[in-house]
């Protein structure tokens, strides 16, 4: 009677598992489509009632228990989009349920997308955090739970660089006489990003000598007078360039320009003109030209300066290990951000949470922030993300086997209540 009892208990104990286990397949399916999703597997365990020996064996059936491998690589895919993460190698995303919290999750789901607000957020809700950082990179907060932030892309007005070199690149004719003048129009900016002319002038003075003036700027919009320009600290002045006999610059290798009294309001502009290296080519050259026939000109090669016109915010780009740029239409690009990943002592012992993220435990330890791309942690790669780990092949032959048992054990229960039948009515 006990052996009777003690098969209906073990197949209602299979009859269970299996359930869980088609629990698990059918989770694994409805999920083979989102973003880092890790495949659950039902790992079943005998259960025993005696002393375990061959000759004393009781059977209590099974247990099961669904585990998901958190640590598994899922195939990342690549996309149109320079928001979306994927992680190559371990570690999470740290995300928070909104802007402002600091209860922290932990995610491999990295379709972010920017809300209204400009915030970083994944198809599930999650709000990325990082590290605020200043243009060189360099964080800003404790490299701990508590510095980290909602990364926003939004909040970055337009850039401006105001011009601090100059050089003018040409060749100065050696058949000029005493007294012939040359001109070369240069383009510079002044600290607010606003574009001006100089006119630069190279006058011939003498064997070998010239000496250079500069017009006050214009604004190159308008061509008004926006400002006053000196060489060397005096207004109006000039200064000598001498060449040796070989046409090689001989002095100087630079001049300081400055100008004052932007009309714009901007500030004080100082600028290192840089004639050319001495004994060299590469900026200002004095040569013969080969016609004879045709009055003497200045060649120009190329006028290159440093400054940048007002430029507005017009995307981010986001490095292997995690530094986010906002990049802006004048070319420049600076720091903003820097995403850390997390890493767990044990990453499978986490607790899953609704939304394709987990929380840390007991067995999983505490999160340690660290660099991405550096050490044990993965690389951070924009324009990815990583698909679930699911393979739906592999999940319906799981199915068939999870079924059979299940129907196995439903004829079990259905053998032994003909047994219990059978037994009561001999006893009748």
């Amino acid at each position: 009677m006990s052996a009777l009892s003690s098969s209906m208990n073990i197949a209602v104990s299979a009859l269970y598992s299996q359930s869980a286990a088609v629990s698990c397949i059918s989770n694994n399916l409805a999920n083979s489509s989102t973003t880092g999703y890790k495949t659950t597997t039902a790992a079943f365990a005998t259960m025993v009632s005696g002393s375990g020996s061959y000759t004393n064996f009781t059977g209590a059936g099974v247990k099961v228990d669904p585990r998901q491998s958190l640590t598994s690589q899922g195939t990342l895919v690549g996309t149109e989009s320079s928001t979306d993460l994927g992680i190559d190698g371990a570690g999470f995303f740290v995300v928070a349920a909104n802007s402002t919290s600091n209860i922290f999750y932990y995610t491999r789901a990295g379709d972010f997308t920017t809300d209204q607000d400009g915030y970083l957020v994944n198809s599930a809700g999650w709000y990325l955090q990082g590290y605020p950082t200043d243009r060189d990179g360099n964080v800003l907060t404790s490299k701990s739970a508590a510095g980290l932030q909602a990364i926003n892309v939004d909040d970055y007005a337009g850039t401006a660089a105001p011009t601090t070199t100059l050089e003018v690149q040409a060749v100065l004719p050696a058949e000029a006489e005493v007294g012939d003048a040359f001109t070369v129009d240069a383009e510079i900016f002044d600290s607010l990003g606003v574009s001006h002319t100089i006119t630069v002038t190279y006058t011939k003075t003498g064997t070998n000598a010239w000496d250079m003036s500069v017009s006050d700027p214009v604004m190159s919009s308008t061509g008004v007078a926006s400002g006053t320009a000196s060489l060397n600290g005096v207004p109006g002045g000039t200064a000598a360039i001498t060449f040796d006999t070989d046409g090689t610059l001989l002095s100087p290798a630079t001049i300081d320009l400055g100008v004052t009294g932007w009309t714009t309001g901007a500030g004080d502009s100082t600028i290192a003109y840089t004639a050319g290296t001495i004994g060299g080519t590469d900026g200002l050259s004095q040569f013969g030209r080969s016609d004879s026939n045709t009055d003497p000109s200045l060649t120009l090669k190329a006028v290159v300066q440093d400054g940048l016109r007002f430029g507005e915010f017009v995307s981010v780009t986001i490095d292997t290990d995690g530094t986010v740029s906002a990049n802006f239409d004048n070319g420049v690009a600076y720091s903003i951000y820097k995403i850390p990943l997390a890493m767990f002592a044990n990453a499978n012992g986490l607790d899953a949470k609704t939304g394709t993220v987990f929380s840390s435990s007991i067995s999983s330890g505490t999160a340690n922030l660290v660099e991405a791309d550096s050490g044990a942690s993965g690389a951070i790669l924009s324009g990815e993300v990583e698909s679930s780990t699911t393979d739906t092949a592999s999940e319906f032959s799981k199915l068939i086997v999870a079924q059979q048992a299940y129907s196995a054990a439903s004829e079990i229960i259905s053998t032994v209540s003909d047994m219990y039948d059978a037994l009561l009515a001999a006893k009748r």
